[in-house]
């Protein structure tokens, strides 16, 4: 995957890794509260089940992945990502049934929005770019019982989106049916099989003078579960991610058979 390597770094994925390293480290009290009721559900998923193997999917810095609790109740586990932080490869070297893949689980998007863009550097229109883009399920090389999806849902889309208007910068409408498609084709594949889903569903803003306002950060639904939960994520408190505002995430978790 050296290819797949130098692109996901030209496009910034692992600059803003880091930067989801620098925040939390920046805020880790206002981060606990997401981190332990994360951690929680996923600890509770498929009691009572023959699922042996999980793959986790956005396990990033593993700081909402109950690593410890995976370990003793089942036989194998993926930590999947696009990229595994040199940190992390270290700890989970020589730990017996953890294996590391890296991944694209956008269905193949970032290489195809990447590849686009080469070709068509100023004309093309945002939309009918995303329109050549054809998704196909990742993960072929290991066969999990069921998949865990860690606060990832909303940001294979946020990320190609913020890319592609950076290349494309005079096109500010980019086509909703993108946004939708990478979500919808997530949640299709991952409901395959047994899995739980944490994800964010709405950012609020909230500025240290004016009024709060709110924007979705879901564009398709999410599926019926066996079990649920909800909670709200103190992001960002400082005004760094919004400048003169604070951030909340309003956080949804789903587990399904």
């Amino acid at each position: 995957m050296k290819e797949g390597a130098k692109i996901i770094r030209r496009m910034g994925f692992v600059r803003d890794q880091e930067g989801i390293m620098n925040r939390y480290i920046g805020e880790p009290a206002q981060w606990q509260h997401h981190l332990e009721k994360t951690r929680s559900f996923i600890a509770g998923s498929f009691t009572g089940t023959k699922v042996e193997s999980v793959a986790v999917l956005g396990s990033g810095w593993l700081l909402d992945v109950p690593l410890d609790d995976l370990r003793l109740r089942f036989e194998q586990i993926y930590l999947v990502d696009i990229h595994h932080p040199p940190q992390i490869r270290k700890k989970i070297a020589g730990m017996e049934r953890v294996e590391l893949v890296e991944e694209d689980l956008s269905g193949g998007a970032i290489e195809q929005v990447w590849n686009l863009l080469r070709k068509n550097k100023s004309n093309i229109p945002a939309t009918r770019l995303v329109e050549q883009i054809s998704l196909n399920p990742p993960l072929s090389g290991i066969q999990p019982d069921a998949f865990i999806s860690v606060n990832l849902l909303n940001q294979l889309d946020i990320f190609l989106v913020d890319y592609i208007r950076r290349k494309l910068p005079y096109q500010q409408e980019l086509s909703l049916s993108f946004r939708a498609a990478i979500q919808a084709f997530h949640l299709e594949w991952l409901t395959k099989k047994a899995g739980c889903l944490v994800t964010d569903t709405a950012e609020v803003r909230i500025p240290f003078k004016g009024k709060a306002s709110s924007k979705s950060l879901l564009y398709t639904d999410l599926p019926d579960g066996i079990r649920r939960d909800s909670w709200q994520w103190d992001f960002d408190s400082r005004g760094t991610y919004h400048p003169g505002a604070r951030t909340h995430m309003e956080v949804q978790a789903i587990e399904w058979t």
